[in-house]
């Protein structure tokens, strides 16, 4: 009998938030999967598109070798959401507020879906980055403040984990 070892299901739901902490990055980009061979020793990552066809990234990897993968991907696709200065103009004028005090106007799911386009232009300097959220005080709840311009980048950073934003008045 051939002693094998198992992938423990802890190490493959912690994987897993990884997985799901990349694919909330993407609005209507790749999403990655873990597959786990018949075995259950290896795993093999692999993505489906925009166009629901599936194919893999990976061969099949052991534990250490997803992580570092995933890592990997992270550090060269994804987003850091505690970086406003790589997505907005900064100046010492730029207020910054908790997202949770931003109410949204308008949504609009094209505008969204360009949106994420140019933040994620924006942060890897492909392109200018983005103006500061436009905001006027909301006039019903006191401390809450609602978006004039900004709408879509307000939904964008929420998705992506963003915890604050640059705003003018």
């Amino acid at each position: 009998m051939i002693n094998t070892i198992t992938v423990p299901a802890t190490e493959v739901d912690l994987l897993q938030k990884q997985v799901d902490g990349i694919n909330s990055q993407y609005h209507d980009y790749n999403k990655l999967h873990l597959s786990i061979d018949k075995t259950g020793q290896f795993i093999q990552i692999s993505y489906t598109n925009d166009k629901e066809v599936e194919a893999p990234l990976t061969s099949w990897l052991d534990m250490e070798q997803v992580g570092t993968y995933l890592e990997n991907y992270k550090q060269m696709f994804c987003l850091d959401p505690n970086r406003i200065d790589r997505f907005f103009e900064m100046d010492e004028a730029t207020a910054i507020l908790p997202i949770d005090w931003l109410r949204p106007t308008r949504k609009r799911p094209k505008g969204i879906a360009n949106g994420f386009i140019y933040m994620r232009q924006a942060y890897q300097g492909l392109i200018p980055r983005r103006k500061s959220i436009s905001i006027r005080p909301n006039r019903t709840e006191i401390d809450l403040f609602d978006i004039v311009d900004g709408n879509s980048t307000y939904f964008v950073a929420k998705q992506i984990g963003m915890k604050s934003l640059p705003v003018k008045c």
